[in-house]
């Protein structure tokens, strides 16, 4: 089994030439990623507008002791290797990568593999270069994350639980917050040491699964844990390979729900920590437009019934402040909107002028994957937590697939209804994501939903507090079927986008 490896005492000293971690978390916050282009800029201005060289490198340098000769690769939180060369460790467990100088990583995941027996390690932040002028910048991941001395059982686990925690609100593991990763980090690490009830079975579980893992199995051998995309972290096809005893029972074990329902426990003990931004909110609009779609009601249809596919279009959103969102008054000053803010709200969304505020399916603009069909829009809006009997910012606004500067005809998803979204953090992941398909009428549609009666429809759509027993609401981020088998079974990803923060008081 690996070993598990602790924290060193906080009044420990630096060792010579290292940073402290924080020092890279106040340089990679006060620069940023524009930092380096912004020093590109002055120094080619500086020297006539000649070209300067490329910034040095980024070196990290780890360990997997345990696992010498083992092919390490540095993977984003859904386990796709990033543009970094694999490398091998050495005899003694030593690796090290050399990064573009120009590259900033956010929560990656540096996986070590011997056969099928697998290490993990997470790290909140890897900085870039701050200017071209600088020396290599070399870092050992002790340096970048807590406890991170070498990939081994308890590094392993804390990443299953940072990704697992991820996914459970539906958040891409990259939009985490880097500073309130470290400090989640921290805080479960030291729970671990202390052998906390909710977090011990899951890492005895994933002990087990790493000494069951054959070192000598190749490189066709079946890891323990995936990151990819699925229904658990534990690979079904690694416990269908063996016999695998991980619950320690006595008896193998064929199903990953033992240790799925340990993850979950675990996860649902902690939240990521971070100091938020108060009294507003990022709100992220996901369109969907296949070909083959099925609606809410799980039947296909024709996304083009009402506009028409042709060249040169693509998606848009249009909408505004709906009227029953709470306006602030002589006599009323709190969880409201102020006429100021109505308006900005009312210019976010386009003020119901149709083909005006484009969606993107560029892999940019906060879009998680470019060309999948699904547009993004990303904003900020005023915010206060809804209570049971309140309202909270109430929006209305539908999509529109045509080109900039298009009327509604041939264009809107359908006529005569709007889209409702009351701003509930349902999920308590500080974002708000809605995800809709587009021209779905059995979805969120206000006066004529086409959801049949025996999913609760009722005619039309309300807001939660207003729904009558019985009947069905879709006017909040909600789960939604993530694979396609008319199953709900996960929110959807915020893709790349972080919740609004602030630093934390010391």
């Amino acid at each position: 089994m690996l070993s598990s490896h602790h924290l060193p005492s906080p009044a420990a000293p630096a060792a010579p030439g290292s940073r402290a971690l924080i020092s890279v978390f106040l340089v990679a916050s006060s620069l940023g990623g524009c930092a380096l282009d912004a020093l590109f800029l002055n120094e080619a201005t500086r020297k006539g507008h000649q070209l300067m060289p490329e910034p040095a490198p980024v070196r990290v340098t780890g360990h997997v002791p345990e696992l010498p000769g083992a092919r390490v690769r540095w993977l984003n939180g859904e386990g796709a290797a990033l543009s970094v060369s694999e490398v091998t460790a050495n005899e003694l467990g030593d690796f090290q990568f050399q990064l573009d100088g120009t590259t900033e990583l956010r929560n990656s995941v540096i996986e070590a593999r011997l056969g099928a027996r697998q290490a993990l390690g997470l790290l909140p932040l890897v900085p870039a270069q701050t200017s071209v002028l600088d020396p290599i910048l070399d870092f050992d991941t002790a340096e970048l994350s807590p406890g991170l001395h070498a990939l081994d059982l308890r590094t392993t686990t804390l990443t299953l639980l940072a990704v697992g925690r991820a996914r459970s609100t539906g958040q891409a593991l990259a939009a985490i917050p880097a500073t309130g990763m470290t400090d989640t980090l921290i805080g479960l690490h030291q729970r671990l040491v202390a052998s906390d009830a909710k977090l011990q079975p899951l890492e005895a579980m994933v002990g087990r699964l790493i000494t069951a893992a054959d070192p000598t199995a190749g490189a066709d051998g079946i890891a323990a844990f995936t990151l990819k995309a699925g229904p658990s972290l534990l690979d079904a096809d690694f416990l269908a390979a063996g016999d695998v005893d991980y619950t320690g029972d006595g008896t193998g074990d064929l199903s990953t729900a033992a240790f799925d329902a340990a993850l979950a426990e675990a996860t649902a003990s902690f939240e990521f920590k971070a100091c938020y931004v108060p009294q507003r909110i990022k709100v992220i609009l996901l369109a969907r437009l296949a070909a083959a779609a099925k609606n809410t009601a799980c039947d296909a249809y024709d996304p083009f019934q009402w506009s028409s596919n042709g060249p040169g279009k693509r998606m848009f959103v249009v909408g505004g402040v709906h009227k029953d969102t709470p306006a602030c008054s002589p006599n009323k000053t709190t969880d409201c909107l102020t006429a100021a803010q109505i308006d900005a709200l009312n210019a976010t969304l386009g003020g119901w002028v149709p083909n005006k505020v484009p969606m993107y399916d560029d892999g940019g603009h906060g879009d998680a994957v470019a060309g999948d069909g699904v547009w993004t829009l990303v904003f900020e809006s005023p915010w206060w937590p809804v209570v049971a009997d309140g309202a909270g910012v109430r929006l209305a606004y539908k999509f529109t697939w045509g080109k900039e500067g298009q009327g509604w005809t041939d264009a809107e998803e359908f006529p005569g209804n709007q889209r409702l979204l009351e701003l509930a953090d349902v999920n308590g992941d500080h974002l708000i994501v809605r995800f809709d398909h587009f021209a779905d009428e059995a979805g969120n549609k206000d006066k004529k939903n086409l959801l049949p009666p025996s999913m609760g429809n009722c005619g039309v759509l309300t807001w939660p507090q207003d729904t009558p027993e019985g009947c069905r609401s879709d006017a909040r981020e909600r789960e939604v079927d993530l694979d396609g088998d008319c199953e709900v079974d996960g929110w959807p990803s915020a893709g790349p986008n972080a919740p609004l923060t602030v630093p934390c008081p010391q």
